[in-house]
């Protein structure tokens, strides 16, 4: 008799579950959301990239370049209150760029390899570097 009753037991609370779940189901498919009540906003609002105040870029200069002139030619863009300095093994120069920002120096190379060091500076003291292995050699290759 006690076995019956706890049989039933589970019996009912499962019937009782699934007419439950049952009741629940209707009552929410019969409801009707209209397009008009859901309202969803998706705002992406870039983050912005910080900009660096100093810049210095250079025309027609690659890295590991092999010339066969003696002069070189170092030529670019960086900010037009900058204070540009050209280091090589030979020594050293400073230039001034024009109000749009242009530069050019010409540099005589020693034989073999030169490395040539661009820093741009700026009043505030903010500095960028470019560096540039440059081989004069008169070799054929």
């Amino acid at each position: 008799m006690k076995q019956e009753r706890v049989i039933l037991s589970f019996i009912m609370v499962l019937i009782g579950l699934l007419v439950a779940g049952a009741l629940f189901y209707f009552y929410q498919s019969t409801k009707n959301v209209s397009p008009s009540t859901t309202n969803i906003t998706i705002r992406n609002t870039p983050t912005p990239t910080p900009q660096p105040k100093v810049y210095l870029t250079l025309n027609q200069f690659t890295d590991e370049q092999v010339v066969t002139d003696k002069t070189f030619t170092i030529s670019g863009k960086a900010n037009p209150e900058a204070t540009i300095i050209v280091i090589t093994d030979g020594g050293q120069e400073v230039l001034q760029p024009t109000s749009q920002g242009d530069f050019s120096t010409t540099v005589t190379l020693d034989d073999g390899e030169n490395i040539i060091q661009i820093q741009s500076i700026l009043p505030g003291g903010e500095t960028t570097k470019i560096q540039r292995t440059v081989t004069y050699s008169t070799e054929d290759f």
